[in-house]
């Protein structure tokens, strides 16, 4: 991804969620190459800070910034916005990286199922509460990193497909719970809420995609496979694409000049593909929408993106 080619990214600012994975270090470290102004997330401050001086050290690129949230905290979550909003008061590229994987059904300090909190409901939030920050420093972007367990929800693909499903009436695996469904649901409920979103946005400069990677040797590749089959996994892993193979495509949204009017898209390996069909229904895409604002306390808020 490197050479004289690379897009300017100069005197545009951008947020990086999910930022110590492997493929988060690979685009804030590509962004921070082409010249932007950086701030990347992790979980922890150490992590982030270690991954600040790491990627100034690579590119020379002195304006990279650490900043700390877990994002299954939506009071972190309003704390990270908050404070970004104080130090910038205009954002140009957001891309929504942070993901996770769960073999059990485990509850957030909000009392949301993880799945649902983390890979849906931070997005969601995070870029509702920086709306203002975006629609200043049009024409922007908002980059999502899906899957495409949203439409294949098998760990392993051997039988008939089954794709992600929203259940309105059972949003958090309540009733039933399996792994990767609850995973390959929530991605699909970022994709959904994506499309709400892009159609919310249209007029403003603001642009919004969504995308799947590829199959990337990463953490939550590795959690969701069943601890009886890890060994037999980790034979597959030569096979499966790199983190910088996988981070390809988000950059591409964020810095390319050929995506720079699409919106309400979703993309694989660098070109636009089709979702399942019912993530077109804009019926049901407009109440996870409501769900969602009520879910994270959004729903009485003065936010451009939670009104039609």
């Amino acid at each position: 991804m490197t050479g004289p080619s690379l897009d300017s990214m100069a005197g545009r600012v951008c947020l990086v969620t999910g930022a110590g994975g492997g493929m988060g270090q690979v685009i804030v470290t590509e962004l921070a190459r082409r010249g932007a102004t950086v701030v990347l997330v992790c979980r922890r401050m150490q992590a982030a800070r270690l991954l600040r001086d790491q990627v100034t050290a690579a590119t020379g690129n002195t304006d990279v910034h650490a900043m700390a949230a877990d994002l299954s905290d939506q009071r972190a979550i309003r704390e990270l916005a908050a404070a970004f909003s104080e130090r910038h008061a205009h954002l140009h590229v957001l891309i929504n990286n942070a993901g996770a994987h769960f073999h059990d059904r485990r509850l957030s300090v909000d009392g949301i199922e993880l799945h649902l909190a983390v890979n849906h409901l931070s997005w969601f939030m995070l870029t509702n509460l920086l709306l203002d920050r975006l629609i200043a420093g049009a024409p922007a972007r908002v980059v999502n990193v899906a899957s495409d367990a949203i439409s294949d929800t098998r760990a392993y693909r051997i039988g008939p497909r089954r794709m992600a499903t929203i259940d309105l009436d059972d949003l958090q695996s309540e009733r039933a719970y399996r792994p990767m469904h609850a995973y390959g649901s929530a991605k699909l409920a970022m994709v959904m809420c994506g499309y709400a979103l892009a159609r919310r946005l249209s007029g403003t400069g603001v642009t919004v995609n969504a995308l799947h990677p590829g199959i990337v040797a990463t953490g939550i590749i590795a959690d969701s496979v069943p601890r009886a089959l890890k060994p037999i996994a980790a034979l597959a892993r030569p096979f499966l694409l790199t983190p910088a193979q996988g981070a390809r495509t988000a950059v591409h949204l964020a810095t390319s000049p050929e995506v720079a009017h699409v919106s309400g898209a979703f993309f694989a390996d660098l070109r636009p593909r089709r979702t399942p069909e019912p993530s077109y229904d804009t019926a049901v895409q407009e109440r996870l929408w409501q769900a969602s604002a009520v879910l994270t306390g959004l729903a009485d808020q003065d936010h451009a993106g939670t009104t039609p």
